[in-house]
């Protein structure tokens, strides 16, 4: 076959059909088989090919404008001396009026030349943070480039920084976290490449370095985790202070022990990968001890005020200020807390657990107490521990017991709104006998309340007498999970410190968490957080500790940015708050000058042992308009609490006291906002009234218009046996006791509901204990 013939081979010049026309009509052929290609493509993937196109060039041109940006940067940037650095700008930290609280960041540094730190310290480093640092021009062009991607998307500028860049962004430069700031951070570590030598900016940054524990610079860091001269420091201990480099407050042994043995395996790894370390000496080390961190802080944080500033600390993290920012940039940071509920705050505690008994000192009862704006989530007092080093009970898990129903409520009055049958409102009746079967399991209320407990209740009387039965019963009836997540959405925190889920028990999401039963631990700053939901109409926000941080010239570094979320509808949060408006007056612990609030007590208990049956947490959470407190008083463990008498502790008693001091010093002078005053939910035609515990005349109204009941709410039915009591002449008693356990434990089957279970129980109208709660 001519070669001209054959398929695929472009005519010859020299062949017959080789002539111009011919050869065109080759290049039409060739244009035409394209656009036969193209045609077959689908429009997804001509798209994608033609924005991969476009991408390649964009990133052409990024990383175009990048280096003749990098170019101008280094040419006209200005490199002072690396002595003449000047790193002890320390911290204020200050009250949301402005007012300082304590000036942090003290400097913990002692400087030492090379030749003093090992080599294997030094190689440990290097294995840590920068493995090429003896062969690169230091400066990571990969991590520039993707800083540069990084801010055109919006975002802030990426690590990946090398040594050099590290020692130029602590030593040289503020913490924008902008391109412009990481191009100017490239062109500073280029030239110190130049005019100085590898082991030269190596010194440098081992002296300047943030190892956590308020030491600065390996020697420092030497002292604070293993009480040693950097020079005598093993293999094994120079790989841990390689470790925290990264992220000191993360990698510390002492705070997250599993993180900091992995990172150390990261490095020690990374030593042997670098010919710096034999695989034999890597497999004889053993992760090494570390020594108690030292009291290091400004006496103002020695005490509760130490336990804010380790909350402020963690969200400056999250947003991306670090520690070694905070000790050496001279900032200024105003949290939310103000002077005046953090004195209250304190002043409450000291009065009400400085005459504790013997035997309560011996059970050692301490409290936590946590207030917020409801308006915005703004942490106003916060008391964790009186020494700012020993662990935050504000900040620590427990069983909230009943001053968890008010979630449940609020989840079945949704459900009212959403249309779901039956139709609940706080004014439907409901079974509130006692014991009760459900899921299998009995369910009793507490003996203080047995007085209460008939097979037809109102809602919002049961939450005011706090019966048990009604919501593990009403739990059951809307859903657990559903329970749950109306709790999440009012604030409780999906995961714990440990990072697991919260409000799943041993056997997944049971009704028991319609009264807080033991499974379903918060802290105190989430009740406090789910509580101002309630107050503020069902709009939640997230707490927060920090308004805002100014570096040492003024200019605004950080700012709280407030954002808001409906967690439920208005009339939900109005019709629970006005099952809450009578609690407090009930439980004896009633606002000054009768003003106003909304407040459930809670209770749980311990199921097993030899003190199954006795109080383990008592709970007071309330609010007003313009503050949400939530005072926790428990052991810390599982032992039993009790209050001054030897009897029960209860909500009303120690918690509630120190909720009414704080409540009544804060709001002193402050205007006494109303609270939602008429029922705006009502119940479907399913849900008929029946008989409610009153020996007064019925009635069909909606809860009182203005102060706090101080009876059962009726109902058109006929009259109950037992009356309720009233609160003006009750007194809380000191000697109620439980076989089953106190509000928010759940009973073990013990016995069948007998005939005469649903009968109310006759009772004294004025000389009742009000409920245990």
């Amino acid at each position: 076959m001519p070669a001209e013939s054959r398929p695929g081979r472009r005519p010859s010049s020299h062949s017959a059909s080789g002539k111009a026309g011919s050869a065109g009509g080759w290049w039409r052929q060739r244009r035409a088989a394209k656009k036969r290609r193209l045609a077959r493509m689908s429009r997804k993937k001509r798209i994608a090919r033609r924005l991969g196109l476009l991408l390649t060039w964009l990133l052409g041109l990024l990383a175009l404008l990048a280096t003749v940006a990098a170019i101008g940067v280094y040419k006209f940037v200005n490199v002072p001396s690396p002595d003449s650095l000047v790193t002890n700008q320390l911290a204020t930290l200050t009250y949301s009026d402005g007012t300082p609280i304590a000036t942090v960041g003290a400097e913990n540094r002692v400087s030492v030349p090379l030749s003093k730190v090992p080599d294997h310290v030094r190689w440990a480093v290097i294995a840590a943070e920068d493995r090429g640092f003896y062969s690169e021009p230091g400066v990571s062009l990969r991590g520039t480039l993707r800083a540069a991607v990084n801010d055109v998307k919006g975002g802030s500028a990426q690590g990946g920084s090398t040594i050099t860049q590290q020692y130029v962004k602590n030593a040289y430069l503020n913490f924008d976290q902008t391109l412009g700031r990481k191009l100017k951070e490239a062109a500073i570590a280029l030239k110190l490449s130049r005019e100085y030598s590898k082991d030269a900016i190596l010194e440098k940054y081992l002296n300047i370095i943030y190892f956590g524990r308020g030491a600065y610079g390996i020697q420092a860091a030497a002292k604070a985790y293993f009480g040693v001269d950097v020079s005598k420091l093993t293999v094994a201990q120079g790989a841990v202070l390689a470790a925290v480099i990264k992220s000191p407050e993360y990698y510390d042994p002492r705070i997250t022990p599993t993180a900091a043995k992995d990172r150390w395996t990261y490095v020690v790894d990374g030593m042997v990968s670098i010919g710096k370390l034999s695989q034999s000496a890597r497999n004889a080390l053993k992760f090494p001890s570390t020594i108690k961190q030292s009291n290091t802080s400004s006496s103002a944080l020695d005490g509760p005020m130490g336990l804010v500033w380790t909350q402020v600390k963690k969200e400056l993290a999250a947003n991306g200020i670090t520690e070694s920012q905070i000790n050496t940039k001279g900032l200024r940071i105003q949290t939310t807390i103000d002077s005046k509920a953090e004195a209250a705050a304190q002043q409450a505690v000291k009065d009400n657990f400085s005459t504790l008994t013997a035997e309560q000192k011996k059970q050692g009862l301490r409290p936590a107490l946590t207030a917020v704006n409801p308006a915005d989530g703004a942490v106003l007092a916060y008391y964790g521990n009186a020494k700012g080093s020993d662990f935050d009970y504000a900040n620590g898990y427990r069983p909230p017991g009943s001053s968890f129903k008010p979630y449940t409520l609020a989840t079945a009055l949704s459900q009212n709104l959403a249309g779901k049958k039956p139709s609940y409102a706080i004014s439907s009746t409901y079974d509130g006998s006692s014991p009760q079967q459900i899921a299998g399991v009995e369910i009793k209320n507490d003996p203080s309340d047995l007085q209460y407990s008939s097979s037809s209740v109102r809602i919002d009387f049961a939450m005011k007498v706090s019966l048990n039965t009604v919501f593990d019963r009403l739990a059951n009836e809307v859903g657990p999970t559903n329970v749950r997540n109306t709790a999440f959405a009012a604030g409780i925190r999906k995961s714990n410190n440990s990072n697991q889920p919260t409000l799943v028990g041993k056997n997944g999401v049971t009704f028991g968490i319609g009264i807080g039963d033991s499974d379903y631990a918060v802290r105190p700053l989430d009740q406090a957080v789910g509580f101002a939901t309630i107050a503020n109409g069902g709009t939640a926000h997230s707490p927060y500790f920090v308004a805002k941080v100014t570096d040492a010239k003024g200019a605004l570094v950080y700012q709280h940015k407030t954002t808001a979320s409906r967690a439920f509808d208005p009339k939900v949060a109005n019709d629970v708050g006005l099952t809450l408006k009578p609690v407090a007056d009930w439980s004896g612990v009633g606002l000054a000058n009768g003003r106003e609030s909304g407040a459930k007590t809670g209770t749980a208990g311990i199921e097993t042992g030899p003190n199954a049956g006795k109080n383990s947490d008592a709970w007071m959470v309330g609010y007003t308009p313009q503050v949400s407190t939530a005072v926790w008083v428990g052991s810390g463990g599982s032992g039993p609490i009790s209050d001054s008498n030897g009897q029960q502790e209860y909500g009303r008693d120690l918690p509630g006291r120190t909720w009414k001091e704080f409540m009544d010093t804060y709001l002193n002078g402050k205007p006494e906002l109303p609270l939602p005053t008429t029922q705006q939910i009502t119940s479907g035609a399913n849900i008929a009234p029946t008989v409610v515990p009153s020996s007064t005349t019925p009635s069909t109204t909606a809860p009182s218009t203005t102060a706090p009941s101080t009876t059962a709410p009726k109902t058109s039915a006929a009259p109950s046996t037992s009356a309720a009591p009233s609160s003006s002449t009750a007194k809380p008693s000191a000697t109620a006791t439980s076989s089953c356990g106190p509000i928010g434990l759940v009973c073990k089957p013990s016995h069948k509901p007998t005939s005469s279970s649903n009968t109310p129980t006759a009772t004294p109208a004025a000389t009742t204990s009000p409920p245990g709660g």
